[in-house]
């Protein structure tokens, strides 16, 4: 990708490691994993989204196995590799084992349709 100096987004959707239940995923990623992955340079903005269990359920009802997502916007492509090159970026990625199994990362292009403050 080449960089054009512009914003750039990608959201990674995130299925917990075997054996870990969503409570632990959940606790996990909010707690232990969120504070490294704030450190990376070049990140301006990090939101989680939690995939929320209906009803009684403990555990989320997908046949996805999509426990959450990781939205992340960066000043530019250039600042996405250099964070990730980085030394906050590399332990950020060498715990995604600890509670991660399955994950799948896309850099996205916004074309905004309605941009409304409600």
């Amino acid at each position: 990708m080449a960089d054009n100096g512009k914003p750039v987004r990608t959201i990674a959707l995130l299925g917990r490691k075997p054996g870990m239940s969503f409570a632990q995923f959940d606790e996990y990623w909010r707690e232990k994993h969120a504070p490294l992955a704030a450190q990376i340079p070049g990140v301006i903005r990090y939101v989680q989204r939690h995939v929320v269990p209906q009803g009684e359920d403990t555990e989320p009802d997908n046949e996805f196995g999509i426990d959450g997502l990781a939205v992340l916007d960066y000043a530019s492509d250039e600042a996405m590799n250099a964070g990730w090159a980085s030394e906050a970026g590399q332990r950020a990625m060498a715990d995604v084992e600890n509670f991660i199994g399955k994950h799948y990362v896309v850099v996205l292009e916004d074309h905004v349709v309605v941009d409304e403050e409600r």
